[in-house]
């Protein structure tokens, strides 16, 4: 399979994935010829395995070879000036759609550089210092990608299964990699903001000050506040507050026993007026109305 060469294009997941179809697919690009610009509505893990090219955005180009890997999301546009011999692996897939236990990998540092806050530093910047494996680590990932691959392209009973099995193997392996890359760590504000990202996941219903997430990034507030901004889109304090929203719209839905003086002392807001005010500004009803709405359901 090979993508055609576009320019201003969009891939549509209806291209790659039918209905009723695992919304996971991996396609083996050998000499893979120029693409033009283009975008699409699916996430797309690209691992080169051969070769050199550029890798062309709206704003610049860089260099890719064998054992760059990165992620693009939807509605970025990209495409491959291509130099030499190119070979790659796309893993297109849906993370809503797929619905993967990911458990507490998602506190893994390494997991929220590479597969949330670089994505969005390459959209707004260009992130150029993408992750890059040594030989036998892209053998070892190439080899499970290939397994994934012959899975999905299976008819044999449990190859869903089995695909998705080795899908998260290749996301867990991904997320180690990047928590012990050297890399990553001489990329500061990257790593830093993934530890601070992790932290608010991990103690978000105890009490949590900008000053305090600051020391523990080794930045001012000040600088800390920016960053967050870029790679996040909204502030940390504002991003702790929304996760413990989260929290509360399911205790809210599946512990009716509590009050909403309890629940907000279990997502970690302690004063029940502060909490209800929070709710109603981000779902446009108050907690109780919440409540009694799930429950007409």
């Amino acid at each position: 399979l090979h993508f055609p060469a576009r320019n201003g294009g969009s891939m549509k997941s209806q291209h790659h994935f039918p209905p009723g179809t695992l919304p996971l697919k991996v396609l083996k690009l050998d000499h893979q010829n120029t693409v033009g610009l283009h975008e699409h509505d699916f996430h797309e893990l690209v691992l080169v395995i051969a070769g050199e090219c550029r890798h062309i955005t709206p704003a610049e180009s860089y260099p890719l070879s064998a054992g760059d890997i990165f992620l693009i999301k939807p509605g970025n546009p990209h495409g491959y000036a291509v130099e030499h011999d190119f070979a790659l692996y796309n893993i297109l897939y849906f993370p809503e759609k797929l619905k993967l236990p990911l458990f507490d990998l998602t506190d893994e540092p390494g997991f929220r550089a590479f597969f949330e806050l670089e994505p969005e530093l390459r959209r707004q910047f260009g992130f150029r210092k993408h992750f890059r494996l040594g030989k036998s680590v892209l053998d070892e990932l190439a080899l499970i990608v290939e397994r994934l691959r012959r899975e999905l392209e299976s008819e044999d009973s449990g190859h869903d299964f089995r695909a998705v099995t080795l899908f998260m193997r290749l996301i867990e392996r991904i997320s180690r990699l990047c928590s012990s890359s050297a890399l990553y760590r001489e990329n500061d504000e990257l790593f830093r903001l993934s530890e601070v990202v992790s932290f608010l996941e991990q103690h978000r219903r105890e009490p949590l000050s900008v000053k305090a997430l600051s020391e523990r990034a080794a930045m001012s507030p000040a600088t800390l506040n920016r960053a967050f901004r870029r790679a996040v889109g909204k502030s940390p304090l504002n991003y702790l507050n929304d996760l413990r929203l989260s929290g509360a719209e399911l205790l809210l839905r599946e512990k009716p026993e509590l009050s909403i003086a309890d629940v907000a002392a279990e997502c970690g807001i302690p004063d029940s007026n502060y909490f209800s005010r929070l709710f109603k500004k981000r779902n446009g009803c108050t907690p109780r109305d919440y409540r009694r709405n799930c429950r007409n359901v």
